[in-house]
């Protein structure tokens, strides 16, 4: 549907001639006080700028009201054409309305404050302004916006382990259908008493070669910008609420009751945050970058695990890869749903708090004992740090060298959980790096075999895959070992140099999407080099590869019948779902449901399908 904002030329003179008092920018040095002292030292080379404000800039007004589930958002874009062509209109997204289920975002208002333009509602995602004169190539457009908007409520009894493999199956038996808010993390939600605010705001749109891409075909994977911008941000909130988010907090003053916050970030591909008056933090310093991990006060000991992790894991992919830009990291427990463990942002990653409650297993435990079984069940510690790792990972990959991540998601999300396992490696040895790639990324492609989806291509877009089963077991199970395969061929020492070349090269700027392929398949043992990358991006070669038991065949050993790529099909989830449900309906083992025998077999799938679960989103 679509549907006008601004009509005519004089409605929009007028409403620029009334519009508030202009944005204050910090300018390009209070911008970069967000930026390590190599960062900005590295800057215009690396980047190809002359200074800061090349880049597209949002000033962002946000008044943040708690007790009403509601905000409110002047948004200020100012825009400069880098298409290399003239623009009749500039389109821009609010990402968080493209999920299923009702806008939780809307627009209030939209007007060109420096020329005469008009506005127009594409659909309730996007929002087209056409200024009477394209903008030239180099040429600049300020866009203002206003907007409101409702996180969605997230219920406590959703962000347990349990609850979310129930709802993973569920959508598995739905084929993702008929899902209430199918594509939808919980990124712009409020629960477990903290607030979450992502894709919250209208960014510029996606490019591709037929021009602004105005909708998407499918929900899966990341929906935002690949643009590097700047943000200056002022956040009101009720006192006492803490305020986490990219960039960093040039001030803080209270007024009324209200804490502002005002916030800068510089070369950032996305802007998010999150409040709460609960949330604590425990610090670490790693050289000159401050990471905190956020928390809720009773599960400290997990928020402590989380620190340690993303510590940890930041010291090695910095010596792997090169340097991080930022002067801060934050790793914060966040209401997140629909199967995603953990999101990435610059400067700021978020952790599912379904890994922080050990009632997340109690689930299983409950039916262990109603099983008559001792003990067992998914290893939280090693889901929490496998999580933590890949998402401090994508601080590298899309956030400091970005690709796309819509036509070519293996490029960043491949290389993210192939890097926790790097992390694992480095940091324990190659034994536990193994046992954990079986039961924490292999998994993915066995248990897409298992529900009778076929092995594929790994290269191909997000609206390619046939179902969220197919994009995991693919893209997080199957392309990952691209990496291994190619070190084992290479050798270490040119293996490590291509990657940081590949850093190198496309610090803040957007990668190819055969960048490093490219880099990696050089020299004397290109030919083999460039045979296993097709095998396993391009080819479909997985059951041999990877087997499909879930109890972790040997590769080359496919544990059912038939060639590879035909599906094993053998986990009935509709009749999996009804004995959970029945389960959790039972009073104990003297009630109706089911028998000894099924909970341990149900156990063994659930268990199974937690371990598959999209660990990342």
């Amino acid at each position: 549907m679509r549907g006008v904002i601004g009509t005519g030329i004089a409605v929009c003179l007028l409403a620029a001639a009334a519009a508030a008092a202009q944005p204050r920018h910090v300018g390009p040095r209070g911008l970069a006080a967000s930026l390590r002292a190599s960062a900005r030292a590295d800057l215009p080379r690396a980047a190809g700028l002359s200074n800061l404000t090349e880049l597209p800039h949002y000033t962002l007004d946000i008044d943040i009201d708690m007790g009403r589930g509601r905000y409110e958002l002047r948004e200020v874009l100012d825009y400069r054409n880098d298409t290399g062509a003239p623009l009749e209109e500039v389109v821009l997204r609010v990402y968080a309305n493209a999920v299923s289920g009702p806008a939780p975002v809307t627009f209030a208002g939209a007007q060109c404050p420096d020329v005469p333009c008009t506005t127009v509602i594409d659909n309730s995602t996007a929002i087209t302004f056409r200024p009477a004169t394209a903008v030239p190539p180099g040429g600049r457009l300020r866009m203002q916006v206003d907007l409101v908007g409702t996180p969605r409520v997230t219920d406590p009894s959703r962000t347990t382990m349990l609850a979310q493999g129930l709802e993973g199956l569920a959508s598995l038996e739905d084929n993702e259908h008929n899902n209430e808010h199918r594509g939808d993390y919980g990124l712009l939600s409020v629960g477990d008493s903290v607030a979450s605010f992502a894709n919250f705001y209208a960014v510029i749109a996606r490019r591709d070669s037929s021009g602004w891409v105005r909708s998407e075909a499918t929900t899966m994977g990341d929906l935002g910008s690949d643009h590097m911008a700047n943000v200056e941000a002022t956040v009101r909130v009720d006192e006492g609420f803490t305020v986490v988010s990219t960039g960093i907090t040039e001030s803080r003053r209270v007024v009324d009751g209200r804490a502002e916050h005002r916030i800068v970030a510089a070369m950032v591909r996305d802007f998010a945050l999150l409040t709460s008056d609960r949330l604590v933090a425990e610090v670490r310093q790693v050289g000159d970058v401050t990471i905190r991990s956020w928390f809720l006060p009773e599960e400290r000991a997990t928020g402590r695990r989380v620190l340690d992790v993303a510590a940890a894991s930041f010291r090695i992919f910095e010596r792997r890869f090169g340097g991080y830009p930022y002067t801060e990291l934050d790793v914060v427990e966040a209401p997140l749903v629909g199967g995603a463990g953990g999101a990435e942002f610059a400067g700021l990653v978020t952790i599912a708090s379904m890994f922080y409650r050990p009632s997340g297993l109690d689930g299983l435990a409950g039916l262990a004992r109603l099983a008559g079984l001792s003990g067992g069940g998914v290893d939280q510690d090693r889901a929490v740090e496998m999580v933590t790792a890949h998402e401090v990972a994508h601080q590298w990959w899309h956030g400091l060298v970005g690709s796309d991540s819509r036509a070519h998601p293996f490029v960043d999300e491949s290389l993210a959980q192939w890097s926790a396992l790097l992390y694992l490696e480095d940091r324990y040895g190659a034994r536990r790096a193994r046992q954990d790639g079986e039961s924490q990324v292999k998994m993915n492609y066995r248990m897409m075999r298992m529900m009778g989806r076929p092995d594929g291509p790994v290269n191909r877009p997000v609206d390619a895959f046939g179902s969220s089963l197919e994009y995991a077991g693919l893209i997080y199970g199957k392309g990952v070992y691209v990496y291994p395969a190619l070190r084992r061929v290479l050798g270490d020492h040119a293996f490590f140099a291509a990657i940081r070349d590949y850093v190198e090269r496309y610090r803040y700027r957007h990668a190819p999407h055969g960048g490093l392929v490219e880099l990696l398949t050089q020299g004397r043992r290109a030919r083999r080099a460039t045979a296993v990358a097709r095998h396993w991006l391009e080819e479909s070669h997985g059951d041999d590869d990877i087997g499909t038991s879930p109890a972790g065949t040997a590769p080359g050993t496919p544990s059912t019948p038939g060639t590879p790529g035909t599906p094993p099909g053998n986990l009935d989830v509709s009749a999996l779902l009804r004995s959970l449900r029945g389960a959790q309906q039972s009073g104990g083992a003297g009630s109706a449901g089911p028998s000894p025998a099924e909970l341990r077999q149900l156990e063994s799938q659930l268990e199974e399908m937690l371990r598959g679960l999209d660990t990342a989103r």
